[in-house]
C-alpha cells in the first residue's frame, strides 16, 4: 500500500515538474523568438491598449523590459503598465508603479505624468456628497501638488477643470451637513458650514442656496443687517435665481428693501465668480505616453 502511494506521489511530482518545465520553455520562447525591436514592441503594446487587450499589452511590455532594459522605451513602459492597471481599475498597482517610476527616474520629463496618474486613482473614487470625502481630499492634495511643482504642464487645464468638480463635491457635502443641522434646529452648527462654503467655495454650484440659507438664518435670529448683507450678495450676483426670489420675499418688509431693483447696491455686495453649470463628469480617461 505504501509503495502504491509513493508511486502515485512520484508520478504527480514528475507530472508537475514536466508541466512547469513546459511552461518555462514556452515562456523562454516568448523572448527567444522575438523579432521585434524595442519601439515596435512599445507600439504593439499601445495598439493592444487601444483594442482593450490589456493582457497582451502587458506581455509586450514585459518582453520590452527584459530584452531591451537600457532602451528609453523600457523606461516609458513602466508608466504604460501603470496606465493599463488604471484602465483595469487596479488602482493599488497603478499607484505602486507610479511611485516606483518617480523613485527610479526623478529627472524624467514624464514624471509629471506619473504624478497625474496617481492623482487620478483618487479622483475616480470620489463619492457622492453624502459619503466620506477622504478620496476627494486626497485627489485635491495630489492635484494641488502637480500645479505647484509642475506649473504650465500639459495637464494643467484638465486638472483645473477637475478641481472645480472637486470643489462642487466638497461644497455639496458641507451644504448637506448644514441642512441636517438646520433641520435639527442647530442654527449655529449650520452657520459654521454655510460660512465655510461662502468663504472657501464661493465658485461652487452650491453657493446660491448657501447664501439663501445664511440670509434665512440671520433673519430668524433677528440679525437683519447681516440678513440684508447676504441677500444683497445673492441679488447682485444671481438676480434671476430662484434662491434670490426666496430671499427677497423673506426680507422685503425690512427697511431699505423695496421694489427698487438696485436696492442691493446700497450694501456694497461682493462680486462672486460662480462657475458655469457644466456637465462635469468623473472622466477617467488618460492617454498613454507615446
Amino acid at each position: 500500500m505504501k509503495k502504491s502511494i509513493l508511486v502515485l506521489i512520484s508520478f504527480f511530482i514528475i507530472s508537475c515538474s514536466s508541466n512547469d518545465k513546459g511552461e518555462y520553455k514556452n515562456d523562454q520562447n516568448v523572448y527567444e523568438n522575438n523579432t521585434l525591436k524595442d519601439y515596435e514592441l512599445f507600439e504593439l503594446a499601445n495598439d493592444h491598449i487601444s483594442s482593450k487587450q490589456f493582457e497582451l499589452a502587458l506581455i509586450e511590455l514585459d518582453k520590452l523590459e527584459v530584452l531591451y532594459p537600457s532602451s528609453p522605451f523600457a523606461m516609458k513602459s513602466m508608466l504604460v503598465r501603470a496606465y493599463i492597471h488604471f484602465l483595469d481599475k487596479d488602482y493599488e498597482k497603478t499607484r505602486a508603479l507610479a511611485e516606483m517610476y518617480k523613485s527610479y527616474y526623478p529627472g524624467s520629463n514624464d514624471i509629471v505624468y506619473a504624478s497625474y496618474l496617481e492623482a487620478m486613482t483618487y479622483y475616480v473614487l470620489m463619492k457622492k456628497s453624502d459619503y466620506s470625502q477622504e478620496q476627494t481630499y486626497k485627489a485635491m492634495e495630489k492635484f494641488d501638488f502637480i500645479l505647484n511643482a509642475y506649473p504650465n504642464s500639459e495637464y494643467e487645464i484638465d486638472i483645473l477643470t477637475k478641481i472645480k468638480l472637486i470643489n462642487n463635491n466638497l461644497a455639496a457635502e458641507k451644504l448637506s451637513t448644514a441642512k441636517f443641522y438646520l433641520d435639527k434646529g442647530n442654527t449655529n452648527g449650520s452657520l459654521v458650514y454655510l460660512i465655510d462654503i461662502f468663504k472657501n467655495y464661493s465658485s461652487s454650484l452650491s453657493i446660491e442656496e448657501t447664501l439663501f440659507l445664511i440670509t434665512k438664518i440671520y433673519y430668524s435670529l433677528g440679525e437683519y443687517e447681516l440678513a440684508k448683507k447676504y441677500a444683497s450678495i445673492l441679488a447682485y450676483n444671481f438676480p434671476k435665481s430662484d434662491w434670490y426670489k426666496k430671499s427677497y420675499n423673506l426680507i422685503n418688509g425690512l427697511d431699505d428693501i423695496n421694489d427698487d431693483k438696485k436696492w442691493f447696491e446700497k450694501f456694497n455686495p461682493i462680486k462672486l465668480f460662480k462657475q458655469d453649470e457644466e456637465n462635469y463628469s468623473n472622466n477617467s480617461s488618460i492617454q498613454p505616453i507615446n
